[in-house]
């Protein structure tokens, strides 16, 4: 299985490269104050859980599923090894963004990198909800089909919370409503969000591990 989770970082190296050159420039760029550390830290978040569609894509291209079907690793296995990419790679994004974090607190003060930890544990949250959702609509109807149905289904939610906020106020309502960035709750807020992404990635990833695998059981290779 190891070997599995080393194939799907070889391939995705030139992939993994740019996004460290943009990387660089982001930080740079946030940390000049020419962009928000929300903005950044939300980007490589929503990228870093993008990332298994490409491998995804690499695999079909390299017609890569009945040379792994021949391989002594049993389909449980093989999705596990996927799964774990994509936690690896969420792990590294949160390192990468507690870094960035560390610097604007340096640059900008205290409350400037408490908003950024704040847009990092919600973002990176939202990356385990939607693999959570993803990885099994991908083994079931493939990468492109599957991503139709969840940028369908994406975009229904947000027409949802549209028609929830506009009656209200819209956006201007919600931030009104919501409590102050102070140190204190700031703090316990980013604490309840952390424990909610992984709590989120036992309540959901491992579900959907198991709801994958039914479905890579059946499929024919």
């Amino acid at each position: 299985m190891t070997g599995l989770i080393l194939k799907d970082f070889l391939c995705l190296r030139k992939v993994l490269k740019s996004y460290l050159i943009v990387l660089v420039i982001y930080v740079a760029l946030t940390v000049a104050g020419v962009w928000s550390p929300a903005f950044t830290t939300g980007f490589f978040s929503v990228m870093a859980a993008m990332l298994p569609f490409t491998c995804f894509n690499m695999d079909y291209t390299a017609k890569w599923e009945p040379y792994g079907a021949a391989l002594p690793v049993s389909r449980n296995k093989t999705v596990a090894a996927r799964y774990l990419t994509l936690l690896i790679t969420l792990g590294a994004v949160a390192v990468l963004e507690l870094a960035t974090a560390v610097a604007v607190w340096l640059t900008d003060g205290l409350e400037a990198a408490l908003s950024s930890l704040l847009a990092s544990c919600l973002c990176l949250g939202m990356g385990a909800v939607l693999n959570a959702i993803i990885l099994p609509l991908i083994y079931r109807f493939g990468a492109e089909r599957a991503r139709i149905i969840f940028y369908a289904a994406f975009l229904g939610l947000i027409g949802l919370a549209v028609l929830w906020l506009v009656p209200l106020g819209g956006g201007e309502w919600l931030m009104e409503h919501l409590p102050p960035l102070e140190a204190e709750n700031a703090a316990a807020l980013i604490a309840a969000l952390l424990l909610l992404s992984v709590a989120v990635c036992f309540l959901l990833l491992i579900p959907s591990y198991f709801i994958s695998c039914a479905i890579y059981k059946k499929k024919e290779l």
